[in-house]
């Protein structure tokens, strides 16, 4: 299964690509929304590791852009953040994200989540 990892912080990012990388996810990982657009265009992954406050643009903005590309149904938004986004929650549901962690987020907790989405997307999609 392959995730994508998006955060403009590096050491975030490094340290979800490792968890995922070691519970056998084929893991990129990319550091702006734009980046993260390019890189679903070029290579769809099964999951989306989506941070919200991103230097180019913010999360939902990449979530609606994703979710508005034809052939993307399949792929799997998992918004994390911070807990300062109190309304951040409902705004991912909203934007058409599969789930949304907080952090600090367990490293068990997160693959679980990221596994359970990427299988819902692929029960749902199998089902149409």
């Amino acid at each position: 299964m392959k995730v994508l990892a998006v955060d403009d912080n590096e050491i975030h990012c490094y340290a979800m690509h490792k968890v995922l990388a070691s519970a056998g996810f084929d893991v990129t990982s990319v550091h702006s929304g734009n980046e993260a657009l390019k890189a679903v265009e070029a290579n769809p992954p099964d999951a989306v590791l989506l941070d919200i406050g991103l230097g180019d643009m913010n999360g939902f903005e990449v979530c609606n852009m994703i979710r508005a590309r034809a052939g993307n149904n399949h792929v799997a938004i998992v918004f994390h953040s911070a807990t300062g986004h109190a309304d951040a929650s409902p705004r991912s549901n909203h934007a058409g994200a599969d789930a949304f962690l907080t952090y600090p987020v367990d490293s068990e907790h997160l693959v679980s989540v990221v596994r359970g989405c990427i299988q819902r997307r692929r029960d749902t999609n199998h089902a149409k």
